[in-house]
C-alpha cells in the first residue's frame, strides 16, 4: 500500500515537471521577430520595413525594379531615413513626448480639407497607400514635429538685431541679385515672416549638431545581413536574394 502511493507519487511529480518543461519551452512554430534596425528604445521589424518600402516604391516608376542601381539607391535612402527617424522617436519616448488620439484627428481633418468629397480616399488607392499605414505615418510625423518644436524650435530667440540683419539681406538679394528685380516687383513680407523663416533657419543650423548627440545617446543597430536581401544583386543580373532563394 506505501509502495503504490510512493509509485503515485513519483509519477504525479513527473508529469509536473514534464508540464512546467512544456510550458517555458517556445513553442517550435512562433519564430522570433526579425529586426531591420533598432535603437536601445525602438525596433523596426522586417514587416514595418516592408511596408515602408512599399510607400517608398509607390513614389517612384512602377518599373523601378527594373534599375537594380537605382533600387538599391532608393532602399538605403529609405534605411537612412528610417535610422533618422528612429532617432527621433527614441528621443521622443525618452523625453516623454506622446501624440493624443484626439491631436491625430484633428490633423488628420485638417489634411482631409484638401481633398473634398472621395478625393483622400481616392488619393490613397492612387499612391497604394492603406488607410492604416497612412495614419500610422501622420502619427509619427505629428510627434516627431512636436519633439522638435519642444526641443529646439521653442527655444530658439531671434533678435530685432537679426531681423533688421535679414530683412537688409532680402532687400539686398531682390535689388542686386541676378535678375536685379526692381523694387515694385519686389515681395513685402511682414516681421512676423521674417521672424519664422529666421526661426526655420537657425533650426535647420542646430539640428544636425543635435541629432549627433541623439546618435550617441541612442545607438542604432543595422540587420545588414537581412537588408543586403532585400536589395537586387547587380552582379547576379538582377533579383534580390530572396526571390533567388524562393
Amino acid at each position: 500500500m506505501v509502495q503504490i502511493k510512493r509509485d503515485s507519487f513519483f509519477l504525479i511529480l513527473l508529469l509536473f515537471v514534464f508540464c512546467c518543461l512544456l510550458s517555458c519551452s517556445e513553442p517550435e512554430n512562433e519564430k522570433p521577430v526579425v529586426f531591420i534596425l533598432k535603437t536601445p528604445l525602438i525596433s523596426l521589424s522586417e514587416s514595418d520595413f516592408a511596408d515602408e518600402l512599399d510607400l517608398k516604391k509607390a513614389a517612384y516608376p512602377y518599373n523601378i525594379s527594373d534599375n537594380p542601381e537605382e533600387y538599391n539607391e532608393m532602399v538605403i535612402h529609405l534605411v537612412n531615413m528610417l535610422s533618422e527617424e528612429s532617432l527621433l522617436l527614441s528621443a521622443a519616448i525618452d523625453l516623454g513626448v506622446n501624440i493624443t488620439q484626439i491631436e491625430v484627428e484633428a490633423a488628420e481633418n485638417e489634411f482631409k480639407k484638401d481633398y473634398p468629397e472621395n478625393g483622400f480616399e481616392k488619393m490613397l488607392l492612387e499612391n497604394a497607400v492603406s488607410y492604416p499605414l497612412w495614419k500610422k505615418r501622420l502619427k509619427t510625423n505629428l510627434m516627431i514635429d512636436k519633439l522638435v518644436d519642444q526641443e529646439i524650435r521653442s527655444k530658439i530667440e531671434v533678435t530685432s538685431d537679426e531681423i533688421v540683419e535679414f530683412y537688409r539681406k532680402y532687400n539686398m538679394e531682390e535689388t542686386q541679385g541676378p535678375k536685379k528685380k526692381n523694387k515694385e516687383s519686389k515681395k513685402t513680407i511682414d516681421e512676423n515672416e521674417l521672424i519664422s523663416v529666421l526661426r526655420i533657419q537657425k533650426t535647420e543650423d542646430v539640428y544636425e549638431a543635435w541629432l549627433k548627440e541623439l546618435e550617441l545617446k541612442y545607438p542604432i543597430e543595422i540587420n545588414w545581413e537581412k537588408l543586403r536581401s532585400l536589395l537586387i544583386d547587380i552582379e547576379g543580373n538582377g533579383g534580390s536574394k530572396n526571390e533567388k532563394n524562393d
